[in-house]
């Protein structure tokens, strides 16, 4: 009788596992009906929404077996089109479904849901600053100049080690912990910089320097220590120290705060006297980070690219893309996006590895495929080119 009962326990356990192991699978890879999309060909998303003129592509885990997919398709194709690689361009306002059909009867579909057109950010394209909660700033701002407050709306943190200046503002519990600026800068050689905390007492828009030279809007903190652009050889924006420039982003000054033009201009534009200066060593640049700093590939131009001067010949440089152009490739070619495209940025600076490409070309399926090529420099200036692949079959 023990015998008997000690064997129906163990069939009772086995038969328990059998179904937990089965209830298992179903959990991490649901069965699926027949002409259901395969588990392994879904997208993290079945609905997504996109802006009008906004493009992007629909990424597909096919594994290592590409060729069952056979065609992708739009349900209204003057909403949003889609081309062979699954790039999706919203054409105008409304709702659509793409779907990519498999050679073995399977798909998987995706509603689009075109928004209004996205409008453009509003950037300042004469610096390199990283900007974040400016309605906040902007508030805090208005209060001061209404008489509300007398708190001054910013406060500037000097990391000397990481050569990074961090704008602050203030919260709801009036502390200066909301990060709203970050700012390359260049400060003293060799610890030349001060440390400690200091205010902003008075403002010059030149400033003779140290060395003969003249800086345009500095702000001074303590004694000769200033906030002030890279050194010009006469009273005159034409004659920027290139070299001096170039090093903007590590020690370089006698030991003052050394910034671009756009950036020390912003100090002395928006942080008035009684502005609170930390200045502190510190491995970590901020909660922003560090932004990228410009170089001058001209050395024959000796302006700075952040200057909003109207004679200046960068106000109106932008990216450049080469090599982007309409082609017929053959099936099975060894054809890559990136082939003979090139960028260089606003002062002339190759900026190739930076290009997003927004565009998906399968050389082993004929069809037509839209590239676009975008190029963003540090100036938050933008070019955009396109271009169509054919992929055709050989003779």
């Amino acid at each position: 009788m023990k015998r008997t009962t000690a064997a129906i326990i163990c069939m009772l356990i086995v038969l328990g596992g059998l179904v937990g192991m089965l209830l298992f699978q179903n959990t991490i890879s649901p069965a699926t009906s027949e002409g259901a999309a395969d588990p392994a060909r879904r997208v993290d998303k079945e609905e997504v929404t996109l802006a009008q003129g906004h493009a992007l592509v629909i990424p597909l885990d096919l594994g290592a077996e590409e060729s069952p997919l056979s065609e992708w398709s739009s349900s209204d194709p003057a909403v949003v089109s889609v081309d062979n690689g699954g790039r999706i361009d919203a054409v105008k306002q409304g709702s659509a479904t793409v779907s990519a059909k498999f050679s073995d009867g399977q798909s998987y579909t995706c509603q689009i849901n075109v928004s209004s057109p996205k409008e453009e950010e509003e950037v300042d394209r004469f610096t390199t600053a990283i900007l974040a909660n400016q309605e906040l700033a902007q508030k805090n701002v208005q209060n001061k100049a209404d008489g509300k407050t007398e708190m001054h709306p910013y406060r500037l943190h000097v990391n000397r080690r990481m050569n990074c200046v961090t704008v602050y503002t203030y919260g709801s519990d009036n502390k200066y912990t909301v990060p709203v600026r970050a700012m390359t800068c260049s400060c003293g050689k060799d610890g030349r910089t001060i440390t400690g905390l200091y205010n902003i007492y008075t403002h010059n828009e030149w400033q003779f320097l140290e060395g003969d030279v003249f800086g345009q809007y500095a702000s001074a903190i303590a004694g000769d220590f200033l906030f002030h652009s890279v050194p010009y050889r006469d009273l005159s924006k034409e004659t920027l120290m290139v070299d001096e420039y170039n090093r903007l982003g590590e020690a370089a000054s006698m030991g003052c705060i050394r910034m671009a033009v756009g950036d020390c201009r912003w100090i002395y534009d928006n942080c008035e006297n009684g502005t609170i200066v930390v200045l502190f060593d510190s491995n970590t640049p901020g909660p922003l980070g560090k932004p990228e700093s410009i170089r001058i590939s001209d050395p024959k131009c000796h302006w700075d690219p952040t200057d909003r001067d109207p004679n200046n010949p960068y106000n109106k440089a932008f990216p450049k893309i080469s090599g982007v152009k309409d082609q017929t490739v053959p099936r099975g070619s060894g054809y890559r996006m990136t082939d003979g495209v090139t960028a260089i940025d606003s002062c002339g600076n190759d900026m190739t590895d930076k290009l997003e490409i927004i565009g998906n070309v399968n050389t082993d399926r004929s069809g037509v495929y839209k590239v676009t090529y975008r190029a963003t420099d540090a100036l938050h200036r933008v070019t955009e080119e396109e271009a169509t692949v054919t992929v055709k079959e050989t003779a």
